[in-house]
């Protein structure tokens, strides 16, 4: 069977102001995040040191929208991610994510120091085939949204929130056909695309159960 390993690191962590705070904010996250995702989860979250976690999913195509969430619920702390795609070796510990040995989690290992070095900062690795796919339409995901303008931002976080179009138009005394422009100009539908193609890739593993080795 195969797992999808994620290990998740602070950047620039001893800098940080309230490192107890974001301490208390990061466990918070780990114990929500298993709670929520739980269908998903084959060994939840655990934080292993202070300023990095693990967790080994069942569910492939899930890790996505977890990775999602512990960003957003982090913020403004920054983060890197490690995605391992492979088979566990030894016995799964339901209760914490340490104790196990296999692919899944050496590829994590290995793609959290990618990622640590460059970008995207969410790397996966696996012996699939198109996994470099993902990394580079990551590596599109992240560049579209470094560049966007703090009008962007806004607009975006009211779209987040649930808001209409025409209600934020309201918010901001503007147009809608301006919202329209900056939603479209922030690439909201490109990374929209970007994001549904990673997630069918994975399912695409999930569904066959095994990788097709690049060298194939």
């Amino acid at each position: 069977m195969l797992y999808c390993a994620i290990i998740g690191d602070m950047v620039r962590s001893r800098q940080i102001t309230d490192r107890q705070f974001v301490q208390r904010q990061f466990l918070a996250m780990a114990a929500e995040a298993s709670r929520l995702y739980a269908p998903a989860i084959e060994s939840p979250f655990t934080v292993t040191i202070g300023d990095e976690f693990q967790v080994l999913l069942k569910t492939i195509d899930s890790a996505p929208q977890i990775v999602e969430h512990v960003v957003q619920t982090m913020k403004p702390v920054e983060l890197v991610f490690g995605l391992g795609i492979g088979t566990i070796h030894t016995d799964i510990n339901p209760r914490l994510a340490i104790g196990m040995d296999g692919p899944a989690f050496h590829l994590a290992r290995e793609a959290l120091t990618q990622a640590k070095k460059k970008k995207p900062k969410i790397v996966y690795r696996s012996d699939a085939a198109a996994i470099d796919m993902v990394n580079s339409l990551n590596c599109f995901i992240e560049t579209c949204e470094e560049r966007r303008t703090k009008r962007q931002q806004a607009v975006l976080q009211y779209l987040q929130q649930g808001y209409t179009q025409a209600a934020i138009a309201g918010q901001l005394g503007i147009r809608q056909q301006s919202v329209h422009d900056i939603i479209n100009a922030a690439y909201v539908p490109e990374i929209k695309q970007a994001k549904q193609a990673i997630a069918r890739y994975l399912a695409s593993i999930q569904q066959t159960g095994q990788l097709v080795s690049r060298s194939q």
